[in-house]
């Protein structure tokens, strides 16, 4: 083999066409770069919008039970408190006035 030859394959192996033929349908790169930059948007907007929805329900119903149970405890602790102590007893009768002297 020529060495001349041999360096003129290698070199349109290698050596790139002037016109390039699509492959592919040609794509608006401006087009797909704004349509993946909403889809991630939404995708972000509504995992965030779903933490934040069960973060605050959890926070609500943890609030809720814990008022819940305070209220609970101290109005059954004022029973108890109030079924231990006894009753007061009723003060004595009055005695009756002294009888008025007569003129």
């Amino acid at each position: 083999m020529d060495f001349k030859k041999f360096i003129t394959d290698l070199a349109a192996i290698y050596r790139m066409p002037t016109a390039r033929t699509p492959v592919g349908p040609i794509v608006d790169v401006d087009a797909v770069h704004e349509v993946g930059r909403k889809a991630a948007h939404e995708a972000g907007h509504a995992e965030g919008y779903e933490a934040g929805r069960k973060a605050g329900y959890e926070d609500g119903h943890a609030k809720g039970y814990e008022g819940g149970y305070n209220k609970g405890y101290d109005e059954g602790f004022q029973m108890g408190l109030e079924a231990k102590t006894p009753p007061e007893p009723e003060p004595p009768p009055e005695p009756p006035p002294p009888p008025k002297p007569e003129p």
